[in-house]
């Protein structure tokens, strides 16, 4: 995974690994809530997220001596402004929408790049930062090796 937080508190990660999918805002949290996690694989990449104000989420190491799990939770909000997604699969590329983005929550990802815009508040005088999915291209993981070579071929 490769994270830049911008100054402005954007936020710019490429190949980063997904999980806690929630896209059609169905599964958990509250209803209706588009969400999905971005795995923070490093402490460093965890501390700069933390310096920057960002909240991630840490999980007891699956195994003794192992590296926690660290996750920081992307809500997905659309509105005239986007969120843009593109996902490619097979050689095609297709924007998804408000409705067709609930297929990332069946697909196997590849990878994925992503910008993630900061919404600041205050509650209670706590100050938070929650990051909101601003842009992402997803690469769906094809295990058909005959998919590209046919693809042309569909309906």
């Amino acid at each position: 995974m490769e994270l830049r937080i911008l100054e402005n508190g954007k936020l710019q990660i490429d190949d980063a690994r997904l999980t806690w999918f929630n896209f059609a805002g169905e599964k958990f949290g509250k209803g209706g809530e588009r969400t999905f996690g971005v795995r923070i694989d490093t402490q460093e990449d965890a501390d700069a997220l933390y310096e920057a104000g960002y909240n991630v989420t840490i999980k007891p190491p699956r195994e003794e001596g192992g590296m926690p799990f660290m996750v920081l939770k992307v809500k997905i909000k659309f509105n005239e402004f986007g969120p843009n997604v593109y996902l490619e699969s097979g050689g095609n590329m297709r924007k998804l929408d408000e409705e067709s983005i609930s297929m990332l929550d069946k697909i196997r990802i590849s990878s994925a790049s992503l910008d993630i815009s900061p919404y600041d508040s205050t509650v209670g005088g706590v100050k938070y930062r929650t990051p909101y999915l601003r842009n992402m291209k997803v690469v769906q993981f094809v295990e058909d090796r005959f998919a590209e070579e046919y693809d042309s071929y569909q309906d």
